[in-house]
């Protein structure tokens, strides 16, 4: 849920505040709250592109809309947002026009429900709107999807093992010259005498080899501020083939001569393997620590806050003719009827368990663009020559007409 709101003497800011407490007494989760005054548009326009709901509240200004939320409303049109729930308040004392002239540029976009229940607030929120406020958030509650129903085939069901609490840690290690690092989400303290750690890192992964050769490692760990893009840095490409620290200046060498990653992190830890065992897909390292570094108090990203909250939603796939196979990871997309049992995601490495099969459709006859990187299906007859890929940022001229 996105609040977006414009305010003068911080009356629109506090009903934007209200909804917020509404919608959380009603069991809304994650909801992202941007003052445009202060916040780049970039940011709207990227929480706008992460969630279904959105909620614009502006004060009414020479009769316009507050001029900083009309820019943040305008690249927000630009970027062609669709498929989005949204809910409008407007302040104004003597004549409020701004929910009008919102509504005028959002209803240009494709697919988006405006909700009729717009409130209209002179000066300051009044004992007697809050009722009106509540509509407001009841109709955004009532539009959310509800749960989807659990279903278990057999004996075991894949998904149940993202129940488990797991961290997300950046693992670097270095070998020669070559530095290299990758994500991984298991890792434990198993001992404070001597101080002893465990990782699990996929052995198809380059950093297990340099480790296991080595016998030596950094583990960074990660923070809920880290965006996807480091994912996609460090998680969804090889070090086989790409020197990731090559570009990547938010590091440090500790004593061991090892890099460790120091912005979106809260803490470090340079380590010697002690043991390592051979689980099928993974490799288990016992280590012992040689060096720690407290960085904040920042709380520890885990994979639940992961999947929810950072990674985006699986991207809009072209309808296909055969069946494909995509991973609940990364989004990489397999085409064919059977996946084989030993396949490994060529980004993210994670193996067949990890992906989910979409059975072949009848293509629609669709006018727009797909982006050739991940999918993203852009509709329309013309794309703007700026256009950027909301979900994997490539420009216009990744994208090709849908067939």
């Amino acid at each position: 849920m996105l609040i977006a709101y414009s305010s003068v003497y911080g009356h629109t800011e506090n009903a934007a505040q209200v909804l917020a407490t509404m919608l959380a007494e009603r069991g809304v989760r994650n909801i992202a709250m941007y003052d445009v005054s202060v916040t780049h548009p970039s940011y709207v326009v990227a929480e706008a592109f992460r969630c279904s709901h959105l909620v614009f509240a502006s004060t009414t200004y020479n009769a316009g809309i507050f001029c900083n939320m009309e820019t943040a409303l305008l690249d927000i049109a630009a970027h062609n947002l669709q498929n989005r729930t949204i809910a409008l308040i407007e302040n104004g004392s003597w004549a409020p026009t701004a929910g009008k002239l919102m509504r005028g540029i959002l209803s240009k976009l494709k697919n988006v429900d405006i909700l009729n229940e717009m409130l209209t607030i002179k000066s300051s929120l009044k004992d007697d709107q809050l009722a009106a406020l509540a509509e407001i958030a009841d109709a955004l509650v009532a539009s959310m999807p509800k749960p989807r129903p659990i279903v278990n085939e057999g004996k075991q069901n894949p998904a149940a093992l993202f129940k488990f609490q797991y961290g997300l840690f950046a693992l670097s290690a270095r070998e020669g010259d070559k530095d290299n690092a990758c994500i991984i989400n298991t890792a434990i303290q198993m001992a404070n005498k001597p101080e002893r750690i465990s990782i699990s890192v996929i052995k198809a992964n380059y950093t297990c080899g340099m480790i296991e050769r080595t016998g030596v490692f950094n583990l960074s760990l990660l923070t809920k501020e880290v965006p996807f893009a480091f994912f996609q840095h460090f998680g969804f490409q090889s070090g086989a083939e790409v020197d990731k620290f090559a570009d990547w200046s938010d590091c440090a060498r500790s004593d061991n001569g090892l890099y460790y990653i120091n912005r979106y992190t809260n803490a470090m830890f340079s380590c010697r393997v002690v043991e390592s065992y051979d689980q099928g897909s993974h490799r288990l390292f016992i280590a012992e620590i040689t060096e720690s570094k407290l960085f904040s108090n920042d709380e520890t990203v885990t994979y639940d806050y992961y999947r929810s909250h950072i990674k985006p939603a699986p991207p809009k796939l072209a309808p296909a003719e055969k069946a494909t196979w995509v991973c609940s990871v990364c989004g990489y997309v397999y085409e064919g009827e059977t996946l084989p049992a030993d396949f490994i995601c060529p980004l993210c490495k994670h193996p067949a368990s990890d992906f989910v099969k979409h059975e072949a459709k009848p293509a629609e006859k669709r006018v727009g663009f797909v982006c050739t990187v991940c999918g993203y299906v852009y509709e329309g007859a013309d794309m703007p020559d700026d256009f950027v890929c909301p979900l994997c940022h490539h420009p216009k001229s990744d994208f090709k007409p849908l067939a």
